[in-house]
């Protein structure tokens, strides 16, 4: 059985378990690691990150605190049966449905949540930018990359909030995971300003107050 998160502490995070190592799962991972955690990958053989603690996908869940889900949203009804979450365990989905059938389901999230099983915690976020920006999110005056988190379960959403800013992100918690789709939209709305609107990938949402 995996760890759960009750009481919910930095420590009570780790080991993380960062499914997936392409340019996300590696730039998130990266970002966790410079700040002490322990992080492992579940990848196949030839996509473990050079020097990185690789574990099998199978079961890859089992003594995780933390789960991060970095895979195309298309493997996830493959990969996460695979994982072995147990109830009390925590799923942090950085997935984006886009051009993906989601079956009927209102957002990827909710695909995710079916998947990983009853009873375990499932929150959206890392979902919203693009990964050039997730390694070292501050930007170089000081502002830092909104980052909207969404859960059911209110101490797994805190958990994550509390972890997303020591990564140097502006952490917004904006509730049930009913917001999931929203996110993916914003994900959408960042690719269109990046795009369509020729800002760029180096692009990324802050937010302001007006004095």
């Amino acid at each position: 059985m995996g760890a759960v998160i009750d009481p919910v502490g930095p420590s009570a995070l780790d080991p993380i378990t960062v499914v997936g190592a392409g340019r996300v799962g590696r730039a998130l991972g990266d970002n966790l690691a410079a700040l002490g955690r322990r992080v492992r990958y579940a990848v196949r053989g030839d996509r473990v990150p050079p020097g990185a603690t690789a574990v099998p996908v199978d079961g890859a869940a089992r003594g995780a605190g933390l789960i991060l889900l970095a895979v195309p949203f298309a493997a996830v009804g493959e990969v996460v049966p695979r994982l072995g979450l147990a109830p009390g365990q925590l799923v942090v989905d950085a997935t984006n449905p886009f051009g993906v059938d989601t079956g009927g389901s209102p957002s990827g999230a909710a695909v995710v949540a079916a998947a990983a099983g009853d009873g375990v915690r499932v929150v959206k976020a890392f979902n919203v930018l693009g990964a050039e920006h997730m390694t070292h999110p501050a930007l170089p005056d000081g502002h830092r990359p909104v980052l909207p988190v969404a859960g059911d379960d209110p101490a797994a959403r805190g958990a994550v909030v509390e972890l997303a800013a020591a990564m140097g992100f502006d952490a917004v918690d904006v509730g049930g995971l009913d917001a999931a789709a929203l996110l993916e939209a914003a994900a959408r709305y960042w690719g269109l300003l990046a795009f369509a609107g020729g800002r760029g990938r180096e692009h990324v949402l802050v937010s302001h107050r007006r004095p």
